[in-house]
């Protein structure tokens, strides 16, 4: 009996090492070298999906790095690499190096370029950037020295599914935005106060807010002031004018015409629908292959047209 306690005893503490090794030597591995996934994405000329209308070069829309490592890397510049020589510098950090903390995400997005220079001569890119042979890699200058990006950000985005089946709805959230801060669809005004020490504030009015009294103070707003722009503003400065509002000056905006003009191509209301197991799954394949096939009968007589209209010319 004593023998068989002993063994559990030794094969207990046997298992209790073994978790003690395997805990450390992860964490060795999490804290010991340099472990960066990354992603990008190309923006190219107007005519295409992914596309910018401000330049011919194609270049990089956006940069993605994640560190995967218990441990900070510090990055001096970020580079696509392209074939075996060819180093686009996105980013130069020479001046204030990025410190990439422990797990910590870095993303940032870009702005149209110009054109590529190298050694004071202009040299185009798009050749390959079209290359199928070539597939671009990211490269960093870290304070480890060079270090190339070999996993990727798995990212997934639902046009990729929507391509596959046309049931599925990809649905923005829009907003109306005035001095960094959205507001929502109840705002009918937004009154923009310059107050005595050189301070602004600003208010957004709804069209129930005469009924609150906490809205001014010494007066409230009326159920009259709020039937326009005009009749807000004649009000407001005449509360001014009675010393009921004190500031320098007051503009008010009607959002409600800001958003017909934003939303003037957005007059068509659909309800949103639930689709079960069966129509989502079978029905919705079958209907987007069948759309598919329609779609470039057309885009094939399109240009069948085309190239005979060329030909007359």
């Amino acid at each position: 009996m004593e023998s068989y306690i002993s063994s559990i005893n030794s094969i207990v503490a046997l298992l209790v090492s073994i978790t003690a090794l395997i805990y450390t030597v992860k964490t060795y591995i999490l804290k010991s070298g340099s472990e960066i996934r990354g992603m990008y994405s190309v923006t190219s000329s107007m005519y295409s999906v992914t596309s910018s209308m401000y330049c011919d070069d194609k270049y990089v829309g956006s940069v993605s790095l994640e560190n995967m490592k218990d441990r900070a890397t510090v990055i001096f510049k970020i580079y696509l690499l392209i074939g075996r020589n060819n180093y686009i510098e996105i980013e130069d950090f020479e001046d204030k190096p990025l410190i990439l903390k422990p797990f910590e995400v870095y993303s940032k997005v870009y702005d149209p370029i110009d054109l590529y220079v190298t050694n004071m001569k202009r040299i185009e890119l798009n050749k390959l950037w079209d290359s199928k042979k070539i597939i671009p890699k990211i490269v960093l200058s870290t304070s480890d020295g060079k270090y190339q990006v070999t996993q990727w950000i798995k990212s997934w985005d639902p046009i990729i599914d929507y391509f596959n089946n046309h049931m599925i709805s990809i649905i923005q959230p829009m907003r109306s935005t005035y001095k960094n801060k959205c507001y929502g669809s109840n705002v009918k005004y937004i009154l923009d106060i310059k107050l005595d020490n050189d301070k602004e504030e600003v208010i957004p009015i709804c069209p129930k807010d005469y009924q609150f009294k906490n809205m001014f103070k010494g007066f409230r707003l009326t159920q009259e002031s709020l039937e326009t722009k005009d009749t807000l503003e004649e009000f407001l400065y005449e509360k001014i004018g009675e010393g009921n509002l004190n500031c320098l000056d007051i503009t008010v905006h009607d959002v409600e015409v800001w958003r017909e003009k934003a939303y003037e191509d957005h007059n068509k209301t659909i309800e949103a629908e639930h689709y079960n197991w069966f129509f989502f799954n079978i029905i919705g394949p079958m209907f987007t292959k069948i759309n598919s096939y329609k779609i470039k009968q057309i885009n094939r007589k399109s240009k069948k047209a085309a190239n005979k209209a060329l030909k007359r010319n």
